[in-house]
């Protein structure tokens, strides 16, 4: 089977989705041809685009960005559905995997209405996929296997995610939070990444709170 695994993350590296894309091409195996490509801030060539067109099933990995989908995706999106008006999708099924730096892997739900409205307007079927919350854990919690940390929900998603693919069928969206206390998940995010962010960029508490005048 043909398999084309598309990284929507604008980082060129170390990102979240990539973390996850490594667990499922090891879940994949070497049994399915499996093309990976990472968009970062470019678009693909018509050569790229060629090859995915032709693909079984492609899988769209990528964080959020103000409840919907980045830039760069977008924008891919809408040429790739260009390739798929020249050649016919020939049972082409889509499964994507959206992850936000909510708690709630229900954040991304606009998204996936996108993606599945892309589907329909492209002529491809739509097999669902998987809404990971508080996605920057994952980065931080990265030495832990994920079948053994808080985010072993997320690889039992991805074993049966991996099933359907290779079957072709839909898995519907599974909306997911780690497990782990959400007010922990809060104070950790405060303390572990957005103050020290914000001090790195000189800014102070009142800072922060404050509200911005336009």
């Amino acid at each position: 089977m043909k398999i084309s695994i598309i990284n929507g993350s604008q980082k060129p590296n170390g990102s979240n989705t990539s973390i996850i894309l490594s667990v499922l091409n090891n879940l994949l195996g070497k049994d399915n041809d499996i093309d990976n490509y990472t968009l970062g801030v470019n678009q693909f060539s018509e050569e790229i685009y060629n090859k995915i067109v032709l693909s079984d099933v492609i899988v769209f990995a990528f964080p959020l960005y103000t409840d919907s989908i980045p830039s760069n995706m977008l924008k891919m999106l809408i040429e790739l559905e260009g390739f798929f008006g020249r050649e016919k999708a020939k049972e082409t099924v889509v499964y994507a995997i959206i992850n936000n730096g909510f708690y709630e892997g229900k954040q991304t739900h606009i998204a996936f209405e996108i993606i599945q409205n892309w589907c329909e307007r492209s002529g491809v079927l739509c097999g669902g996929g998987i809404g990971q919350g508080a996605g920057e854990m994952i980065g931080a919690t990265r030495e832990t296997p994920l079948n053994k940390g808080p985010f072993n929900n997320l690889w039992r998603a991805l074993k049966l995610l991996t099933e359907k693919i290779e079957t072709k069928e839909p898995v519907g969206v599974k909306y997911l939070s780690p497990y782990f206390p959400r007010f922990l998940w809060k104070i950790m995010a405060h303390n572990a990444f957005w103050h020290p962010l914000a001090y790195k960029n000189k800014l102070t508490k009142k800072d922060i709170v404050n509200k911005i005048e336009y």
